[in-house]
């Protein structure tokens, strides 16, 4: 699976900068090469946002079952990291700055 890469010099973004570039609240991620603003594409932040609406599922359907409360949050929290670490493949970079619609 390919990682992040920038679309100003085309430098690919290690696991671990994209983790940390991931959680910034600006909408514009600066390559860690170039310094370069880059944003996310319309596409890999639906694709984000669905995963990480998924995880209230994790937490309502267990809970309807009589499934203990300890796994519920081993699952809840293996699901979590699993997202947590696909996040930096399924983002996409673009130079400028889409509509979310």
């Amino acid at each position: 699976m390919p990682m992040l890469t920038c679309q100003s010099c085309g430098t690919k973004w290690s696991w671990k900068q994209t983790i940390k570039k991931s959680f910034t609240f600006h909408s514009a991620l600066k390559c860690p090469y170039c310094c370069k603003k880059q944003y996310w594409t319309t596409k890999s932040r639906r694709k984000v946002s669905f995963s990480t609406m998924i995880i209230p599922f994790f937490i309502i359907v267990p809970s309807l079952f009589t499934i203990s409360r300890l796994l519920i949050l081993s699952m809840l929290i293996s699901f979590c990291l699993l997202v947590l670490s696909i996040i930096p493949y399924i983002m996409e970079l673009s130079d400028e700055e889409e509509p979310l619609w």
